[in-house]
């Protein structure tokens, strides 16, 4: 259903943004990478993606500088071609409470999270406005819903102000042909969760599920392919929660 398609997603290295890239590819879209330290993690999600056939390619940046994003746009489209789909994926959760973060944890938090995906959509928004056809979406998180159940008061100010975002841009952005949503992970099984939660508190996490388990990565990529694709073609300004049932909205 994304064939022909090209898809650029933020942060794919690992976790959520690695599987989300496999799963678009998996529908056929040519997918740039993105990464800011694990480029060996990147040129392995490449790989996986290109023994099944779509182009993929790893592409480095900063997604906090808006002259590398320029740059990893600019990358992506001379290799896979303009970009159809962006994926603001990147982000990042110290756990710490608000007395034991600093000042520029604080700033950094804000800026990975959130300034990422504005500098990206601002990035990509001129080529989808001129073809009047693309599609972004945004990752949040159950975090910004309701709250940090760590107290991480930068995540999840962050993770809110997502929501924020992506309907103000997507009231702005659907006249000119350009679908802009959200989906809102809740507790998936990831490397960052895992090394953040104790075994203990995991438990006592999985036991507040209604369905008793974690959501794998790639069920958040099912949902981001849903929007990416012709099933999303009339969803506008949503945010899709994926949580198990833990916080229904």
């Amino acid at each position: 259903m994304l064939h022909g398609k090209v898809a650029l997603v933020t942060g794919a290295a690992r976790g959520i943004g690695a599987a989300t890239a496999e799963v678009l590819a998996k529908y056929g879209a040519a997918v740039g990478v993105n990464y800011f330290e694990a480029r060996e993690e990147a040129e392995a999600v490449c790989a996986r993606i290109e023994q099944g056939g779509p182009q993929a390619y790893p592409v480095y940046a900063d997604v906090t500088k808006a002259e590398a994003i320029q740059e990893m746009v600019a990358t992506t489209e001379r290799t896979l071609g303009p970009i159809d789909i962006l994926v603001n994926n990147v982000g990042h959760n110290f756990h710490r409470t608000i007395l034991e973060m600093t000042e520029l944890e604080w700033d950094w938090g804000l800026a990975v999270n959130l300034k990422s995906q504005f500098l990206c959509s601002q990035a990509v928004l001129p080529g989808m406005l001129r073809r009047k056809s693309g599609r972004i979406i945004n990752i949040a998180s159950i975090s910004g819903q309701r709250g940090g159940l760590s107290g991480d008061v930068d995540y999840s100010a962050a993770k809110a102000g997502i929501l924020g975002f992506t309907r103000s841009l997507a009231r702005w952005a659907a006249p000119h042909g350009v679908l802009v949503n959200a989906v809102a992970p809740g507790y998936i099984n990831t490397e960052n969760l895992q090394k953040g939660v104790a075994v203990q508190r995991l438990a006592s996490l999985i036991d507040t599920i209604p369905l008793k388990r974690l959501g794998e990565p790639e069920e958040i990529g099912e949902v981001v392919a849903l929007l990416a694709g012709p099933a999303g073609s009339y969803i506008v300004g949503e945010v899709l929660t994926v949580n198990g049932g833990v916080h229904m909205d």
